[in-house]
């Protein structure tokens, strides 16, 4: 991850060739006959696509949108002087510079960079009256092209409170974040409040204090100093703060000066970053897909060696040992069933447990509140003809819900998807012994050498269990009697408010149905997909032990010199699966060291 532009830093060099030697591992695996139901090509995408998302928090005005465009080395994102960013903004790698807005209702749509300001400010796009989910970014910088995502938020505390929501639902999805102070604002009450929410990320926040070329050195001292108490207080913990220069990193990095580049402190704040990245989750991913690898090269071993075994163990000797191991595929086969009990109960566990009382809690938090901004939404606009002030009360209803429903979907997401994925990861564990000591008793019996490897599941809820929402937009028709609309304004207009009151519980209540809904299907087919995989491994298992002895005892009706060849074989391919495990073990203790 060269975070810089300038060169990459020694820990995204590391990380960049553990990721080479795991892909040419990969590559040479796939070229070897004996390794049977590799997942190769899903190992090598997990790599490939590995992603670190560097979520940018803060109070409006803090300079996230200045910071990112210094981070790229390019004036990419609009800056201005009101509260600017009103939707999530993407930053990918991508070839060449492109623009995707993404829409709730599924569209897209590519646009020019000068139309930019059109869809991702508060003036372009107030209170997202466009009804963007979110916009995509792809630009070559060298800083993103190991994987790195930079997602700029909208600022937390100001006027616009649905600003804050969508920042509070990308907390979840971050590998990281970045909170930006300034020296030139103190913390206000909406941004320690903000603090305070995030406290189960603080393994992943690191706070930068912006413009710190504003103040001489003493008093930026003094600032860091001051900031840090007002933090350790907020977080009950201690923290680090990182000056930095947003506008002196651009500059620097536009002009190519080296000087400029250093003075900004930024630099060494992405030394930091960078070996965080790696060992929270890029070292995971390295040692994860080396063991997956070694445990396929394993299992790969055995049925070669067995295929060996069944070459010169006489014939009635091994026909015993074939009985023997019938018996024991019995059983196996049926903790394939309790299995498939096992896992139906837990995911059910998880619709109760989990789904359903969120989407109590969920109610119970949302109604008053709603209920309470249309009342003084009335209030406001009261003065307003009976029909327009019918239509103006429902089109708020309908955008505040939305936009409610939008961040809560977001947060329910990710909690379910951890809470799947965590399932998931038991019951590979569960799969893997239950193969492993088919292995281990096949090893014994076949008196051939057999190392299981564990391995940390590789089952990714955020990819396996993602099915895209149905789009179902939010809102109700309904119609005002004439009768209403031609009463005195006093008396229609509560009978208006009234209307509005019912119409508002029967969206909360439609929308809850629905996301419900979606969320145990959703659940019910991640599921399946689940447990289709990992039944798939025990029978591939099966059916490596079989297909290994079978093509022994086959061979065994050819001549003497054929036989002889195919040991010859055998003996190569162990050969080089040798020297691949060589190789695995020495990426993962790179890794390790």
């Amino acid at each position: 991850m060269n975070f810089m532009g300038a060169g990459p830093s020694s820990t995204s060099s590391k990380y960049a060739h553990l990721k080479d030697g795991l892909l040419a591992c990969i590559d040479d695996m796939l070229t070897i006959q004996n390794i049977r139901e590799c997942p190769c090509e899903e190992l090598r995408e997990k790599v490939r696509t590995n992603t670190f998302n560097l979520v940018v928090v803060g109070q409006f005005k803090r300079g996230k949108t200045s910071f990112i465009n210094a981070l790229l080395g390019a004036d990419i994102l609009p800056v201005a002087v009101v509260p600017l960013t009103s939707i999530v903004t993407i930053m990918t790698y991508g070839e060449a510079l492109r623009i995707k807005v993404l829409y709730n209702d599924g569209r897209d749509a590519e646009i020019k960079q000068e139309n930019l300001p059109e869809y991702v400010t508060e003036k372009g796009n107030p209170k997202n009256i466009k009804d963007v989910s979110e916009v995509i970014i792809t630009y070559p910088s060298p800083y993103l092209k190991d994987g790195v995502r930079l997602i700029d938020t909208p600022g937390v505390g100001s006027i616009y409170q649905h600003n804050t929501d969508v920042a509070y639902q990308y907390l979840p999805k971050s590998d990281a974040v970045l909170f930006l102070l300034s020296v030139d604002q103190p913390m206000g009450k909406a941004e320690l409040d903000f603090i305070k929410d995030v406290k189960e990320y603080s393994n992943k926040i690191f706070f930068l204090l912006n413009k710190a070329d504003y103040l001489p050195e003493s008093d930026l001292k003094e600032s860091i100093d001051f900031s840090m108490g007002v933090l350790k207080e907020a977080m009950s913990t201690d923290v680090r703060i990182f000056p930095i220069s947003a506008k002196l990193a651009l500059d620097g990095k536009l002009s190519a000066s080296k000087e400029m580049l250093q003075k900004s402190l930024l630099p060494q704040f992405s030394e930091v970053l960078n070996t965080f990245l790696m060992n929270e989750k890029g070292k995971v991913l390295i040692l994860s897909v080396a063991n997956n690898l070694l445990r396929v090269l394993s299992q790969a071993k055995f049925e070669l060696e067995l295929e060996m075994k069944s070459l010169t163990t006489p014939l009635d000797e091994l026909q015993q040992k074939i009985n023997a191991f019938e018996a024991k595929k019995q059983e196996v086969l049926l903790e394939k069933q309790d299995f498939d009990i096992l896992l139906d109960g837990e995911t059910k566990r998880l619709t109760k447990n989990i789904l359903d009382e969120d989407i109590t809690q969920f109610r119970k938090d949302l109604l008053p509140h709603e209920q309470a901004h249309l009342e003084k939404q009335f209030a406001q606009m009261r003065a307003l003809p009976s029909r327009e002030l019918k239509n103006a009360l429902e089109q708020m209803i309908i955008d505040h819900v939305r936009q409610a429903f939008n961040t809560w979907r977001a947060m329910e997401d990710d909690r379910l998807a951890k809470a799947f994925e965590a399932i998931c990861k038991r019951f590979v564990a569960k799969i893997n012994d239950a193969v492993d000591a088919l292995l281990k008793f096949s090893s014994v019996l076949f008196e051939i050498p057999f190392e299981a490897v564990k391995t940390e599941a590789l089952w990714s809820a955020k990819s396996q269990f993602y099915y895209k929402f149905k789009e179902q937009p939010v809102g109700m028709e309904i119609v005002a009697s004439s009768l209403t609309l031609a009463l005195p304004k006093i008396f229609g207009d509560r009978i208006i408010l009234k209307k509005m009151q019912d119409y508002l519980v029967r969206v909360i209540d439609l929308q809850l149905g629905r996301s419900g809904n979606d969320f145990e299907e959703r659940i019910q087919k991640s599921k399946l997909d689940f447990r289709w995989e990992m039944l798939q491994r025990i029978e591939a298992t099966i059916e490596g032990i079989d297909t290994a002895v079978e093509k022994g005892i086959t061979q065994r009706s050819r001549s003497e010199r054929e036989t002889e060849e195919r040991k010859r074989e055998l003996s190569g391919i162990a050969g080089k699966l040798d020297e691949l495990k060589e190789r695995l073990v020495s990426i993962k203790d790179q890794a390790i060291g």
